[in-house]
């Protein structure tokens, strides 16, 4: 999967917490949310007119709405990505402590369980 087709997934896919993600798709739709991040930042910092005044006067308006638009797209993509490895959703639930991170991450980067055919299945 490449990187717009594992956007547009996940944006059709908006709250969809069945089924499994690909690692490709997983990372690329990772990778979608960092640079819609830094973008919305830099336009952050353009109508503030510095990163201190964008941070704490203006509340970073645009970082904040992008954020939100994004929030459940992102956890339905890693909670598709964990059934892809095998695992409940429910472990996406680690996010929240210190030490679920790496394994988190672990989950995250392992090739999936089930091939393409079982995946249209």
């Amino acid at each position: 999967m490449n990187f717009i087709d594992s956007v547009k997934s996940c944006l059709k896919n908006y709250a969809t917490f069945r089924g499994r993600a690909s690692r490709s798709e997983f990372w690329y739709w990772m990778l979608f949310i960092w640079l819609a991040s830094v973008i919305s930042f830099q336009i952050d910092i353009a109508i503030y007119g510095d990163m201190e005044t964008a941070m704490f006067s203006g509340g970073l308006l645009v970082s904040n709405i992008v954020n939100l638009i994004f929030v459940v797209p992102t956890i339905a993509v890693c909670i598709r990505r964990l059934h892809d490895v095998n695992r409940s959703g429910w472990w996406f639930l680690l996010t929240f402590t210190v030490i679920g991170w790496i394994l988190l991450l672990y989950w995250y980067i392992r090739p999936g369980k089930f091939n393409t055919i079982e995946r249209l299945s």
